[in-house]
């Protein structure tokens, strides 16, 4: 026995297990380290399956891979149990290879190559169109099992009558928080689906993941005129949350600006069309109802109860206040151990030609991409694959989901939708103080001093999206609040003083300094119940512009009484939500009013009559 071979392939594979994330089954564990790198996503006769083999450790003498070729798959559970090695079926050839001939490279990589006939001669007999599983093998020269790996070959013949429909959704988002491994770019993602411009491909995804430099090269690159582009928010938002905190225009808002970027990138789906992937639920599904979503496509964790078998076609899902038309993404292909990104999408392509050929049900097909298991690389491996499977008639999303319905006794079958994936109970109280102090400053400032509004008007905005922690946001609405009160700060109101109005009526000055840089605009009050400012046009305020330096404005005042009393002096955000500052004055009326003089006159009219009257009577009686 090679102990040192053995051993190294039994750590190879301990190292593999202990790196997954649970346990698997039988024919997993066996793998020994052993990985598929690449192979032909079809075949036919007079072609070659060609196999590219990761092998663990190093090549020694005697080491060797069987090849088995079993028959042709008759069901999708009889697919699903040769996945694992299980059911395999009848075995149709076997073939050894002394891997020494093979020659693998330095890092253990070899090709297999098996030339596809159907007659058997110079080359493997596969007579007729197919799904085969294959068995891999690799044994120490004394026959010590090291690794067993299972995949499929995909032998083409005649294309069926009917045709596979087959819709491919993608979800690019990537998040804009921290991540321990670099998510992949929507440059590369949309360089995948230019180069297989024949498959639509329904894309969500949300233009804050797109840099500002980046943005023309990702948009050069879908170029697709398949490429269909689902409306959506500028950054990911929980939407039924912000609705139910009366949020409503900024979801507007964030929902303009998504679709105004993403139009860049390829056609837009009709507004009518929304693809949830994983967050779709009753009451997010409820609001989008509101803007006027009519058709989605979900997960299956969706649905409640989560169906036993996924519906491969149009059905409706239900909702307490509405009725959808629906798609359900099929869980096809269930990821294995030793996967790399050929092996899994080829395991999926040999899923779907396993239904195209054995399902008489005329199904429709949903399948994602996007998942930290379907990356580019895998969608590349993929949407290749789709092209070279004449068995199949790739169409957009949101064609799919309005063709004819899956029925039960006559009627469109129906699906309830859970009732909660996604929280909705969020706290936006510091974010509405927030946007209160940031609309009161855009007020103060000219549109070409708005550069920086309009900077913190954009953060203020993104915090909404659900990629933004609690902590992340109510540290953004402090700080806005903070800067927009250092802002104000910068205008002074004048000092206490005491106003002294000699006539019923005086121009007085007041004196206001901006040690801003720019100039601002204020709404003046001056308050009193014993005076008017003839100078306001609402006889209650008037709107200044303050240059930087000190600023003096006369206005008329009018006593309406005599003596002393308090004013006060208050200077507001031209729009009214935030008081920038204020002062009480003492203001003293030395002369009488209009009714005081009146008074005075009426006295002294009195007196005189009196007096005239008492000199007639003092003469009268002296004569």
């Amino acid at each position: 026995m090679n102990i040192p071979r053995l051993v190294m392939a039994l750590l190879i594979g301990l190292g593999t297990l202990l790196a997954a994330s649970s346990a698997t089954d039988a024919s997993e564990i066996g793998a020994g380290g052993m990985q598929i790198v690449r192979q032909s996503s079809t075949t036919q006769v007079g072609q070659s399956f060609e196999l590219d083999l990761q092998l663990p450790g190093v090549v020694t003498t005697g080491d060797q891979i069987t090849v088995t070729i079993h028959e042709p798959v008759k069901n999708e559970a009889q697919f699903l149990e040769s996945t694992v090695g299980e059911n395999l079926g009848g075995v149709l050839t076997s073939l050894g290879f002394d891997l020494t001939k093979l020659e693998p490279d330095a890092w253990g990589l070899t090709t297999i190559k098996l030339p596809i006939t159907d007659s058997g001669a110079h080359g493997i007999r596969i007579a007729r169109p197919g799904v085969y599983p294959i068995s891999i093998e690799m044994r120490t020269a004394n026959q010590e099992l090291i690794g067993k790996v299972a995949t499929h070959l995909i032998r083409m013949g005649d294309v069926p009558s009917r045709k596979l429909r087959l819709a491919v959704v993608a979800d690019l988002h990537t998040s804009i928080g921290h991540s321990n491994s670099r998510p992949a770019s929507i440059g590369e993602w949309l360089g995948v689906f230019g180069s297989h411009l024949s498959i639509p491909v329904s894309v969500t995804l949300h233009p804050i993941s797109v840099s500002d430099d980046s943005s023309s090269t990702a948009s050069a690159k879908a170029s697709s005129p398949n490429l269909e582009v689902v409306r959506n928010s500028f950054a990911p938002i929980n939407e039924a949350s912000l609705v139910a905190a009366g949020l409503t225009t900024e979801v507007s808002s964030l929902l303009e600006m998504g679709s105004e970027h993403l139009a860049q990138f390829g056609a837009l789906a009709p507004t009518t069309f929304w693809v949830g992937h994983g967050s779709a639920d009753e009451t997010q599904l409820d609001v989008r109802w509101d803007r006027g979503v009519r058709d989605v496509v979900v997960n299956a964790a969706s649905l409640s109860p989560i169906p036993a078998k996924n519906p491969r076609g149009p059905v409706e899902l239900l909702t307490n206040s509405s009725t959808l038309r629906g798609l359900v993404i099929d869980d096809l292909a269930p990821a294995q151990l030793h996967d790399t990104p050929s092996s899994a999408a080829h395991r999926l392509l040999s899923h779907i030609a396993t239904i195209a050929l054995t399902d008489q049900s005329n199904p429709i097909m949903t399948v994602a991409l996007g998942s930290s298991e379907r990356g580019p690389e895998f969608a590349d491996v993929f949407l290749a694959g789709i092209q070279n499977l004449n068995w199949l008639a790739p169409i957009p999303a949101s064609a799919a989901i309005n063709t004819s319905f899956l029925v039960q006794d006559s009627q469109p079958q129906q699906f309830r939708l859970r009732t909660r994936l996604s929280s909705t109970t969020q706290d936006f109280t510091d974010y509405r103080e927030a946007l209160r102090h940031l609309d009161a400053l855009r007020s103060m400032v000219r549109d070409e001093d708005a550069k920086n509004y309009d900077r913190l008007s954009g953060e203020l905005l993104l915090s909404l999206s659900s990629d933004v922690s609690q902590l992340e946001r109510r540290d953004l609405w402090g700080s806005i609040i903070d800067l927009v009160r250092l802002e104000t700060s910068l205008v002074d109101i004048p000092p206490d003083e005491s106003i002294q109005l000699t006539s019923q009526k005086a121009s007085v000055p007041f004196s206001f300094q901006n040690r801003a840089a720019v100039p601002l605009r204020v709404e003046l009050r001056i308050i009193s119940e014993r005076l008017t400012v003839e100078d306001f046009d609402d006889g209650e305020s008037t709107t200044l512009v303050l240059d930087p330096g000190v600023t003096t404005h006369r206005f008329r005042l009018r006593a309406l009484g005599s003596g002393s009393f308090p004013i006060s002096i208050e200077l507001h955000s031209p729009n009214g939500g935030l008081m920038i500052g204020r002062a009480q004055a003492a203001l003293r009326a030395t002369t009488p009013t209009g009714v005081g003089l009146g008074l005075t006159i009426g006295a002294a009219v009195f007196l005189a009559c009196w007096w005239l009257i008492d000199s007639r009577r003092r003469k009268t009686r002296r004569s």
